[in-house]
């Protein structure tokens, strides 16, 4: 299995994922062309996972990933994304248990096209960063600081939703980042890039869900910690 993380991420944070999760691969991302900033290099701007062995990826990076992923099937996008929103969301989109959030709009059609296939049920966010405003730390269970995003998660069913204040994630270039792009769900386990503070840690204790922080302080969004490869 891989984690795919940004390529910009301190070597502190990812020697520290590396040592807990020693089996598996670490793979940095690509910069996309199009985009400037620290978006550019984040995972969940150019690739999004299906299935353990299935992912789709902006069409510039393609090859990238089918090299560094050679258990999955990577299929290439129809969509580029660009440099201003919405353009740059197509491969962000949240998958928490039977539902797939994103802007379906300008979300990649590849996308929508297999979840339908298999019955999952689309919902549509009016944020369009919706992997990054969600942390999904079980199949039934997420932490997001966006207040659509939260009111959306609590018309459905069996789903558990803690809302926080994310004003304190770090994001370069912006006032602010997102919890879901500051963590990731690897093997079961919630992974957060800095402390994600009390009512957070309660909450994860209260869900029995594992927790591991790669770095202490404050949290900082690189666009999510993805997995998958089996």
């Amino acid at each position: 299995m891989a984690i795919i993380i940004d390529r910009n991420c301190p070597a502190e944070i990812t020697d520290s994922i590396s040592r807990r999760f020693p089996s598996e691969t670490i793979i940095k991302t690509m910069k996309l062309k199009n985009v400037t900033g620290a978006t550019a290099s984040h995972p969940d701007m150019q690739i999004h996972f299906l299935s353990d062995h299935e992912a789709v990826c902006a069409p510039e990076c393609a090859e990238y990933y089918a090299d560094a992923l050679p258990n999955v099937r990577v299929a290439a996008g129809a969509l580029t994304p660009e440099d201003t929103y919405p353009r740059d969301i197509a491969y962000n989109a949240a998958r928490l248990g039977k539902y797939v959030i994103a802007n379906l709009r300008y979300t990649e059609p590849y996308i929508t096209e297999y979840y339908k296939k298999r019955g999952f049920e689309l919902v549509n966010s009016k944020q369009g960063y919706a992997k990054c405003s969600l942390a999904v730390v079980s199949e039934s269970a997420a932490i997001t600081g966006d207040e659509g995003m939260s009111a959306l998660l609590s018309r459905l069913g069996g789903v558990k939703c803690l809302k926080v204040d994310q004003s304190g994630v770090g994001l370069s270039g912006y006032s602010h980042g997102f919890i879901g792009g500051a963590s990731g769900l690897v093997r079961g386990t919630a992974v957060f890039l800095g402390d994600p503070g009390g009512s957070v840690k309660e909450f994860l204790s209260e869900m029995n869900i594992e927790y591991f922080c790669a770095a202490s302080g404050r949290l900082r969004d690189f666009g999510s910690v993805l997995f998958g490869g089996d």
